[in-house]
Order: C-alpha cells, then structure tokens, then sequence
C-alpha cells in the first residue's frame, strides 16, 4: 500500500484532505451547535425521565388496585371467618345444650330401668311364692268336705307370707 501511496501524491492528498476536513468540519459543526446539541440531550433526558415517571405512576396505579383488591379480599375473608366462627360457637353452645339434655335423659332411663329391674324382680318372686303356694294347696286338696284325713283340717292352712305378717 505504501508503494501506491509513493505513486500517486495526489490520491494521497485527496486522501488527507477529506480525512481532515471531515474533522475540521465536525468541529466546527461541534462548536456552532454545541447549543442545539446541549437542548437536545436536555430534552431527551427530560424525556426519558417523563417516560420513567409514567412508567412509575403507572406501575404505582397498579400496585394500588392490587392493594385495592387484596383488602376487599380481605374484608370478604374476615366476614366470612365472623360468621363462620359465630356458627361454630353457636353449633357449640347447641352441642352442650344436647349433652345435657341427654345425660339427664340418661338419668332418668337408668332410675326407669333400675325402677323396671325391681318391680320385675318382685313379680318373679310373687309368682314363684303363688305357683308354690298353689303346688302345696294341690298337695293338700281334698274334694270330701268332711275328711278326717284332710292335711292340713280345712280353714286351718296359712300361707308363709302371711304367717310372717302376722308374726
């Protein structure tokens, strides 16, 4: 490349005076609108800061909505759980009530069973004393009035209980 430089000074100096006159040119451009340039780069930050505001405003609007709807949530939650948890008081004091009632009821089933176990156990001895009674009286009957043999002599027969109430 050196060699073609050498042969040509005069692309050489064509070469030279674009390169430094696209220099020269850019400063004195640089310098002529140094202004211009300075509101440019001040209305494109301006910008983009307005833009990064909007943006913040933007996601500060939907943060708030989200915020909006998580508290009606909420809300909904913590009516729900109120009313939930007075049901579940009330379903207790209904549940108390109930075991109450049904430990008295067992009470009384038990002093009605117990009362039933007695008066069922007095008429099985009744009915045993009855069907021994009635074993000894057809021991002891006798058709003929006037029997010498009758045992015991007619009228004279007492049963035990009422020997033992009038004793």
């Amino acid at each position: 490349m050196i060699g073609l430089l050498q042969n040509n000074y005069e692309l050489l100096a064509i070469f030279s005076s674009l390169v430094g006159g696209g220099a020269l040119g850019g400063l004195v451009s640089t310098i002529i609108n140094r202004k211009e340039n300075k509101r440019i780069k001040k209305s494109e930050a301006v910008k983009s800061e307005a833009e990064a505001k909007k943006e913040d405003v933007s996601a500060a609007v939907e943060m708030m909505g989200l915020l909006e709807r998580t508290v009606a949530h909420m809300e909904r939650m913590n009516d729900y759980n109120k009313t939930n948890s007075e049901e579940l008081l009330k379903l207790l004091r209904d549940k108390d009530d109930i075991n109450e009632k049904l430990r008295s009821d067992i009470k009384l089933l038990q002093l009605q069973r117990t009362e039933d176990h007695r008066r069922i156990t007095g008429l099985e001895k009744a009915f045993d004393r009855e069907l021994q009674w009635r074993k000894d009286g057809d021991y002891h009957y006798c058709g003929v009035e006037d029997c010498d043999k009758r045992q015991p002599p007619l009228g004279t027969f007492k049963r035990e209980t009422q020997q033992k109430q009038q004793q």
